[in-house]
């Protein structure tokens, strides 16, 4: 199955065959919780972007910037949580993001797909390594057969932070101090993250949210709306 063309704009991410996953745009915000939209407008971009799946196919999660990774069994509401595991077809999952990193990983043997909320609080948390660990463990899922995505995010030119945030040592390989600021670089915390497990092949999107308004970035615009990857199974 795949996704036919809409009316709302999207990019269709080049993935191996068994999966298919796009991200959504600027200025259709796909998330109840964030920006002005009304329900019916959420619901409309929702419908559209996921055409000809319905959206009781669509399986979402209350995101908590946590390292909760839940099985999806079927479309609708998921609970608290910052990953959706998806191992049949007919569902379709969706990550929400303004900044924070949406991951995409995908067992190319096994079938399984997984979608992660990336974000500062997420990787310190572990919710990477906490994916990692469950393929292993509950699929047997050998790490050199996974294909990796990180999508569109806020990066080492726009993130600028405190030094409180570097309260352990999980950070420090993202953190640059130019001119006098402190930022920090998560996509060199996802690499070192995923380099402790010997991986190295991965894909990453190169457009910073903050500096590109294709996609909805709340370090620029605070009161924002929210972007998504979404991927299925095929």
């Amino acid at each position: 199955m795949q996704t036919p063309p809409s009316n709302i704009e999207k990019t269709q991410i080049h993935t191996p065959n068994g999966i298919c996953a796009f991200l959504s745009h600027y200025p259709n915000n796909i998330a109840f919780h964030a920006g002005k939209d009304s329900k019916d407008t959420i619901l409309k971009n929702r419908s559209t972007l996921i055409s000809p799946f319905h959206l009781s196919n669509l399986a979402y999660l209350n995101q908590i910037h946590g390292n909760i990774i839940l099985n999806a069994k079927n479309g609708g509401f998921l609970g608290d949580g910052d990953g959706i595991l998806i191992t049949q077809k007919g569902i379709i999952g969706m990550i929400m993001v303004a900044d924070c990193n949406p991951i995409l990983l995908f067992d190319s043997k096994q079938k399984i797909l997984m979608l992660l909320h990336g974000g500062r609080v997420g990787l310190q948390k572990g919710i990477l390594h906490n994916a990692l660990d469950l393929l292993q463990k509950d699929f047997h899922t050998n790490l050199q057969n996974l294909f990796i995505y990180i999508g569109p995010s806020i990066r080492a030119c726009c993130y600028e932070v405190q030094n409180d945030v570097f309260s352990d040592s999980t950070l420090d390989c993202g953190k640059i101090i130019r001119n006098g600021k402190i930022y920090l670089d998560l996509i060199a915390v996802i690499r070192a993250q995923l380099e402790s497990y010997n991986l190295t092949n991965h894909t990453i999107a190169p457009q910073c949210t903050c500096c590109n308004k294709t996609f909805f970035s709340y370090r620029r615009d605070c009161n924002c709306g929210r972007f998504a990857l979404f991927a299925y199974l095929v």
